[in-house]
């Protein structure tokens, strides 16, 4: 896997080739919708092996496709030993991923959806980091109004500093 920062807002971003790459970046970057997971479960976790063939099976037997598919199937894929798999479970891998099919076969296609899930990720982060702070400023004991304005205090700091949204790290 190559890194490149393209389209990526100055952003080193991988340059995926391999099926294995594409496969590995979903499982990194793609989370579990909160309907997906259980009463106890951790929001923002990745996705298993076991999470996705059980997603592509079950969708096999509620939507009568016929396309299943093995753990030990998908981690081959993950793992580059099988690079030629069938176009239905390329297909099925897609759709439980949420993603264009296309991704897997197609550069352009494959960058673009990289970019939007990068762009997912970054917002998620930017919420977790906002959250923390309300929760901060109301543990000293601040009304909403005033959380609300020091939150636009800081966005109005950043903007006359001239950092952006990429800068919050």
């Amino acid at each position: 896997m190559t890194v490149d920062q393209a389209g990526s807002g100055g952003r080193d971003m991988p340059h995926l080739e391999t099926l294995a790459e594409k496969l590995e970046f979903l499982f990194d970057r793609v989370r579990p919708a909160a309907g997906e997971l259980g009463p106890h479960e951790e929001a923002g976790r990745r996705y298993t092996t076991k999470e996705i063939t059980n997603k592509i099976n079950e969708r096999a037997e509620r939507d009568g496709t016929g396309v299943t598919i093995s753990a030990a199937y998908v981690g081959e894929m993950r793992r580059g030993v099988t690079t030629d798999p069938r176009t239905s479970h390329v297909k099925a891998l897609a759709q439980a991923f949420g993603v264009d099919p296309a991704f897997f076969v197609d550069s352009r296609i494959t960058r673009r959806v990289q970019e939007q899930i990068d762009l997912l990720t970054e917002l998620r982060q930017m919420k977790v980091q906002q959250v923390a702070l309300r929760r901060v400023l109301r543990q000293q004991g601040l009304s909403d109004d005033s959380t609300r304005l020091i939150e636009q205090v800081v966005d109005r700091c950043r903007k006359l500093e001239g950092l952006d949204e990429d800068d919050q790290d």
